[in-house]
């Protein structure tokens, strides 16, 4: 739900819409080896799964569990979709943080900063958009901040206003569920 308080309820992610979700299929979920003294940061369960969500140095851990049927070892599921690196490499950190290696900031779970960048700019037009604003205010005072603004024909024919107006459709598509995207590292 996005407009809950994230420290009452963190959000827990199903691994088909989030990659860097680790599937665990065990016989017992309390079994699952740790390093000691890792804490969850959220902890959820449901009749079919448990979900943790876990801090181990920088990095986070996302974890499925799902029970096993008897005779099975554990193991790992990974699906086989365009996002199969993804929870290949999600699937590499677990099995590193299980044998007690530290592990650093997963990069390939976040944006690169052009694109954390560009997702603020979206974010804040979005804002000025409920704000009330208009293509030319958000023009000059968000996308184009250093340049005058245009008048009339002049700004009716510009790039400048094509670009603003891509950028707004972007920012509503963005917010109309186009953030799921975000999830799949598209």
């Amino acid at each position: 739900m996005p407009d809950a308080d994230p420290r009452r309820t963190p959000a827990l992610w199903s691994p088909l819409a989030s990659p860097d979700v680790v599937v665990v299929a065990t016989r017992d979920i309390a079994a699952i080896p740790l390093p000691p003294g890792l804490e969850p940061l959220a902890n959820e369960s449901s009749p079919t799964e448990h979900h943790l969500v876990m801090a181990y140095g920088a990095a986070r851990l996302r974890l499925c569990l799902r029970a096993a049927p008897s005779g099975f070892s554990d193991c790992l599921i990974i699906q086989h979709d365009r996002s199969a690196a993804t929870r290949l490499a999600a699937a590499t950190r677990f099995e590193r943080v299980t044998r007690g290696i530290r592990l650093g900031p997963d990069r390939s779970a976040s944006p690169s900063a052009y694109r954390r960048s560009r997702l603020a700019l979206l974010l804040s037009i979005h804002d000025a958009l409920d704000a009330g604003a208009g293509p030319r205010d958000l023009a000059f005072s968000l996308v184009f901040p250093r340049q005058h603004p245009l008048v009339g024909a002049t700004w009716k024919g510009s790039g400048e206003r094509r670009h603003t107006l891509r950028l707004i459709a972007e920012a509503r598509r963005l917010a109309n569920g186009g953030y799921r995207k975000l999830l799949r590292h598209d």
